[in-house]
């Protein structure tokens, strides 16, 4: 809104004599002085959390960018091994499977009946 007000002000005569007002108000006065002041800290601070808010949002922006270029990067480097390899063939990698036993009905574990025999 200050933006607004103070860019303006050479356009139209009305608000170059309302600022004009005011500052002649603040120079004479101490509490119009004052109150102007808090009003121009206020501005500054809500510009300076503005502009941190954007800072926070590029940073942000920024981070999410390396994320999905490394994660990119991760998804190439485990694609072209995969790619690399070429087909062993059948006769040459005749590998045994490894057993695996599972528990049948027919397996029942020996009750412990307490004797050391």
């Amino acid at each position: 809104m200050l933006k607004l007000f103070v860019g303006d002000v050479m356009k139209s005569p009305g608000k170059l004599l309302a600022l004009c007002l005011v500052v002649y108000l603040a120079t004479m006065s101490f509490f119009v002085g004052l109150f102007l002041f808090l009003v121009a800290i206020h501005w500054v601070r809500k510009q300076i959390m503005l502009k941190a808010k954007a800072f926070e949002a590029a940073e942000a922006e920024a981070a999410r960018e390396r994320a999905n270029e490394v994660r990119e990067q991760a998804l190439k480097a485990d694609a072209k091994p995969a790619e690399q390899v070429e087909p062993v063939s059948v006769a040459v990698a005749q590998v045994t499977p490894v057993r695996q036993y599972a528990r049948s009905a027919v397996v029942i574990p020996m009750k412990k009946t307490g004797t050391h025999d």
